[in-house]
C-alpha cells in the first residue's frame, strides 16, 4: 500500500472523496496547535469544503503538534 501524498492522491479509489482544488495553491492563514480528531472532523473538514467550493484558498492550516505522539503525523 502506498503512503498517501500529493503524488499518490490520483491512485485513491474513486469512491473516496479527494480534493478538487490544487493544494499547492493554498496559502496558510491559520496556525492550529493540536491537530487531533476533533480538529480534523470540524475545522479542517469545513475548510476543505470551502476550498472545494472555490470560496477561498487563503485559509489553509499549518498544524503544530507538540506531543510526542504527534510525530507520526509529520510530513517528510
Amino acid at each position: 500500500m502506498a503512503t498517501l501524498s500529493n503524488a499518490t492522491l490520483s491512485q485513491v479509489d474513486a469512491k473516496v472523496a479527494t480534493p478538487k482544488y490544487d493544494r499547492a495553491q493554498l496559502k496558510t492563514g491559520i496556525v492550529h496547535f493540536g491537530v487531533g480528531g476533533f480538529h480534523r472532523a470540524h475545522e479542517a473538514m469545513t475548510l476543505d469544503n470551502l476550498f472545494n467550493d472555490g470560496v477561498s484558498t487563503d485559509w489553509a492550516i499549518c498544524g503544530v503538534g507538540l506531543l510526542p505522539n504527534d510525530l507520526k503525523m509529520k510530513l517528510v
